[in-house]
């Protein structure tokens, strides 16, 4: 199997609607979002399924990647304990139970939660750091990661493990 793990895109500040949960995209965030999510679809990324946070930003941000996706038809589901302050690792990590060898799994969460999953996946002593709109990808077999590359949603590059 492999895991997409994504960061949401560039959202507004809090101060701005007095909540976290409900802080949205900018339109840099959606445009920077949707360029990615076109360079995944031509890397030949099929998703298999597309879980995010409830967070607003979160939540658009794997709306933008579904409609990226040519073909994805779902699902897109809504996973708590991928939100900053909800759920331990194991729970965040709870979808990927049920998923198959061949699937590819797209999780949209947050700083710091992103980088712990991505640790404790890929066995590294430290997290990565993850951009707003960070995209990597692991293959999991067994339990035991690969991170394989990490993308930077400014360049477009493709840094290789």
């Amino acid at each position: 199997m492999r895991i997409l793990l994504v960061r949401h895109a560039e959202a507004i500040g809090g101060a701005a609607v007095g909540s976290d949960h409900d802080r949205w995209l900018t339109d840099q965030g959606r445009r920077t979002m949707t360029t990615v999510g076109e360079m995944l679809g031509r890397l030949d990324l099929r998703y298999s399924r597309i879980y995010t946070s409830p967070l607003v930003r979160a939540v658009q941000t794997a709306e933008i990647l579904a409609l990226t996706q040519p073909g994805f038809d779902g699902p897109l589901q809504v996973h708590r304990a991928l939100s900053s302050n909800e759920g331990t690792t194991a729970r965040a990590l709870a979808p990927i139970d049920d998923a198959g060898a061949e699937d590819l799994i797209v999780m949209v969460t947050h700083m710091p939660k992103i980088g712990v999953l991505a640790a404790h996946l890929g066995r590294l002593a430290h997290a990565p750091a993850f951009g707003t709109g960070s995209a990597c990808l692991l293959s999991v077999d067994e339990g035991r990661g690969t991170i394989q590359w990490m993308l930077d949603p400014q360049t477009l590059e493709l840094r290789r493990f």
